[in-house]
């Protein structure tokens, strides 16, 4: 058998084959360090703790609030009108007049119904006439039938006219009485103390009481004192309460807060466009006379004041932790599922532990906790530091 040649080490040197196997084998080992550092970094990336954004729960007031628009008005708003017809002789009061109760306002022409008043006086007097008539005949019948002088069916024709004489003279009366009313009526007052905002005619205009009363004059009752009405949101009708404070502002005075008082919340509803609101009536105090009715207003009233609350932000309430995390924690308590509750997340060492709370009243950025082992300057989780589709260095 015959021995394997051995190399010729010369030859292999002066060619640099060996060199070329070694470099070879270097690379192969270069390549598969590479390979591993690279898995390690994607590992360790993949297996590393989240990082968080914290905000800490804090302690003071919460004062919540509920917007709604309206229009400013006189508390009490009278139309004077007019129940007779005829021309304006007098009118005795203009716009921003101040009046009083009993005031004369305008003088409506009398004579038709003076004319009317002494035809009726005239009726009367006639009927009266024929009354006295119809009695004294019924007397002398009376006399005659007891004498046989007369028939019964004569007394009783006179018994009857006697009775219609009467009922004429109560039709007459009747008459000059309402007549005196018309023409009382021609007078007209005022129904109120208060204030003109509106004249509505002028000296020589004839008006006519027909269908409707003619309005002669629009009047409030002292501006010092006005309401707002206001439309309230269906969705925030049921956080607001009779006697809760509220501040407005109006065009006129924009820089300027006023305040009011909610007085009533009306139980009917109004529907515009399918929107549902409630009227909400706020009283106010205009004593330096800047407000005017009909501004239009802005009104914040106040539905909740929390003193010395504990306060959460609201992100934490919002935060929902990554599923890895999510997916270890205990489910939330059935008792605390509803409207008023809510769930945060403290970081405890290299995770996040749940918090389950009771909540009150939010002004939209914080929201009370009612019962909860939170306790203020605690830290809370309200978005991740690194999101997945950040990039480095944005």
């Amino acid at each position: 058998m015959r021995a394997a040649p051995t190399p010729d080490h010369d030859l292999v040197s002066k060619l640099g084959i060996g060199r070329y196997r070694r470099k070879r084998r270097w690379w192969y080992v270069g390549g598969a360090a590479v390979v591993l550092i690279l898995i390690a970094v994607m590992f360790l990336r993949g297996g590393a703790a989240h990082s968080y954004v914290t905000k800490p729960v804090t302690r003071g007031t919460l004062a919540v609030s509920v917007s709604a628009t309206g229009t400013l008005a006189p508390r009490n708003q009278v139309d004077v009108g007019s129940e007779v017809s005829g021309k304006i002789d007098k009118l005795e009061a203009d716009f921003n007049d101040h009046v009083r109760k009993g005031q004369v306002l305008a003088l409506i022409n009398t004579d038709q119904l003076q004319a009317q008043l002494q035809q009726a006086v005239a009726t009367l007097q006639q009927a009266q006439a024929t009354l006295s008539q119809m009695s004294q005949t019924y007397t002398r019948y009376i006399v005659l039938e007891k004498g046989n002088a007369l028939s019964k069916e004569q007394l009783n024709i006179s018994r009857g006219d006697l009775a219609r004489a009467r009922a004429g003279v109560g039709l007459a009366r009747a008459q000059v009485d309402q007549d005196r009313t018309m023409l009382s009526k021609a007078t007209i007052y005022s129904p109120i103390d208060g204030v003109v905002l509106d004249r509505k005619v002028s000296a020589g205009q004839t008006v006519v009481a027909a269908m409707t009363t003619p309005v002669l004059f629009t009047l409030a009752s002292d501006l010092n004192q006005m309401e707002l009405d206001v439309d309230i949101d269906e969705a925030d009708v049921g956080q607001i309460h009779p006697g809760a404070k509220a501040t407005f502002t109006v065009d006129a005075y924009p820089t300027r807060k006023f305040a009011a008082k909610l007085i009533s919340v009306h139980s009917a509803p109004k529907t515009v466009q399918g929107v549902v609101t409630y009227q909400g009536v706020l009283l106010v105090q205009n004593e330096g006379g800047a407000l005017k009715p009909g501004m239009t207003a802005t009104a914040e009233i106040e539905a909740a004041n929390v003193r010395d609350a504990t306060l959460i932000p609201n992100a934490a309430l919002r935060f929902v932790p990554p599923d890895d995390v999510k997916n270890s924690a205990p489910p939330t308590p059935p008792t605390m599922n509803g409207i008023n509750a809510g769930r945060v997340w403290v970081e405890d060492g290299k995770t996040l532990k749940p918090h389950d709370l009771r909540l009150g009243p939010t002004d939209g950025r914080s929201t009370q906790i009612v019962t909860g082992d939170l306790k203020p300057g605690t830290d809370v989780v309200v978005d991740l530091a690194n999101k997945p589709d950040q990039k480095s260095g944005s």
